[in-house]
């Protein structure tokens, strides 16, 4: 994504029907800007004082208007403009220069923005050559050789800048930073979104999953050396949780269409000392929950969630993290519905479980300086909250998106080399973090990604029983699993990303 700050010359160019004909280029520039996918056109917000000014100026000479007629005319004319261009706020810490303080503000703005700055102004362009671009040059550097992001975190979240700089803005006046009315907010939206009774914000989602176990051992559910079921195939997180509260992992191989945990692999592993099954939704699809239910209740079972990666996708008209007695979630920034920073959360309908992992979260205390237990301290803060609420609000349209995308590769990507991922529980089951495929010469095909500008990351090279923090787990042969992390990688795939990058994206794997 290319991000423009149009000066001011510029907007007046393209407003003013006598520069319009005197400077086309800015016309034919500022056209191409907003009708391309790939670019973005700011205005800095310390130039709308000044194009109205020039405006109400161009206005009166050439219009047999009014004042008032002239003034409706202005806004209307700055109302459509916004329709087309983002505001950039001017930031603080701006060095003014006081031979051109308009200038300096603008240049700031850009900077802010990771952006360049089409002008005219021969002043501008000179002082600051390489923030700033002409018109008539602008068509020059325009041919699209640049790379296809992974992930374009940047741009996933300077969508929504106006109301995330609102929401911190508000948290940072309101002056009260942990466990306020923010964290309380966004944790019944979630929880309300999800189907739940409740959500506990948490620091992250590891943390998530170790307060589930804690919780149900204080709570005399499970104890020390029990066995938890988990997925062979899955992310270190989901494994890391059970030995941290010294419980005993017991490792279950996935079904190779799906990645997941393969059901009808569970009941073998069951054993006396088992007290838990945890599901893992990877890459963003719902494991099929019927049987697990079937097993919980049959063997007097606990059913977790690691719903890291499913943040909205749905099983049986319900979503993720109403699937079972609790559910871990992660904010990462890169999830679904990602923070600016870390953070996660807790969903159940458990009235004693939530109590017991809020107090667990705060030091132990559900009351301050009374410590019923030896908890810890992972609390959501009130920015991230802030920020997740605004971000909760779009989350089902950029999964809509995501499901294009996907859509897209798996009914036009032909290429025999590259097996594709499956969907057995319809589309509202994959919320699709990732577009994880498999080819025999995985280095090889990433290499020929690479040399064709389109990034992409492998989730996960090497198994957590391969991994030196298992030394205990490294005897296991789990050909499956082995052969998953072997083979997988992963394509672009993000609401930000355009139909044209996917399209190509899709041509270039079908050439390997």
């Amino acid at each position: 994504m290319r991000n423009i700050v149009l000066d001011n010359n510029i907007i007046i160019d393209v407003l003013s029907q006598e520069r319009r004909a005197k400077y086309p280029a800015s016309k034919r520039a500022y056209e191409f800007i907003i009708g391309n996918p790939n670019y973005q056109g700011f205005i800095s917000a310390s130039s709308l004082d000044n194009i109205e000014f020039v405006l109400y100026s161009e206005f009166k000479k050439s219009l047999q208007m009014s004042n008032r007629e002239i003034n409706l005319l202005i806004k209307i004319t700055i109302q459509e403009l916004l329709k087309d261009l983002k505001i950039a706020k001017t930031p603080s810490y701006i060095e003014i220069d006081f031979d051109d303080i308009e200038d300096s503000q603008i240049i700031y703005s850009a900077i802010a923005n990771d952006a360049r700055v089409l002008t005219r102004d021969m002043q501008m362009l000179d002082k600051y050559k390489n923030i700033t671009i002409h018109p008539e040059s602008f068509f020059k550097v325009t041919g699209d050789n640049e790379s296809i992001p992974f992930l374009d975190l940047k741009y996933v979240n300077t969508r929504y800048s106006s109301e995330l700089e609102k929401a911190i803005d508000e948290v940072i006046n309101g002056g009260w930073y942990i466990q306020g009315s923010r964290c309380k907010q966004f944790e019944q939206n979630f929880a309300n979104y999800c189907g739940t009774k409740h959500c506990i914000g948490v620091a992250n989602g590891l943390d998530a999953l170790i307060l589930i176990l804690r919780a149900y051992q204080e709570l005399g559910a499970m104890n020390i050396g029990d066995e938890v079921i988990v997925p062979a195939n899955t992310y270190i997180a989901s494994i890391l949780a059970i030995s941290a509260n010294n419980m005993i992992p017991i490792l279950v191989e996935p079904n190779l269409n799906n990645y997941l945990i393969d059901v009808d692999k569970i009941e073998q592993a069951i054993t006396a000392k088992t007290k838990a099954i945890m599901v893992v939704h990877l890459y963003g699809q719902i494991t099929p929950m019927a049987k697990v239910w079937e097993l919980a209740n049959k063997y007097n079972l606990k059913v977790i969630e690691d719903s890291a990666q499913s943040h909205g996708a749905y099983y049986q008209e319900k979503r993720s993290g109403n699937l079972s007695d609790a559910s871990g979630f992660s904010f990462y920034p890169g999830k679904n519905l990602g923070a600016i920073g870390d953070g996660g959360a807790v969903t159940t309908n458990d009235d004693q479980l939530d109590y017991t992992i809020r107090a667990l979260a705060n030091y132990g205390s559900e009351v301050k300086y009374k410590n019923m237990y030896k908890g810890i301290n992972s609390r959501l803060d009130e920015l991230q909250a802030a920020i997740l609420d605004v971000k909760l609000a779009k989350l089902d349209p950029d999964t809509e998106k995501r499901r294009v995308i996907a859509r897209m590769y798996r009914e036009q990507i032909t290429n025999p080399k590259i097996s594709l991922p499956q969907v057995e529980l319809g589309a509202d089951s994959h919320v699709w973090h990732v577009f994880v495929v498999r080819t025999a010469n995985r280095d090889e095909f990433q290499k020929y990604l690479t040399e064709n500008r389109i990034g992409t990351v492998i989730h996960y090279p090497t198994p957590p029983h391969k991994q030196e923090a298992y030394k205990e787990l490294n005897h296991l042969s789990l050909p499956i699993s082995e052969q998953i992390h072997r083979e997988v990688i992963s394509l672009p795939i993000s609401p930000v990303q355009t139909i044209e990058q996917t399209q190509y994206v899709i041509d270039v794997v079908n050439k390997y």
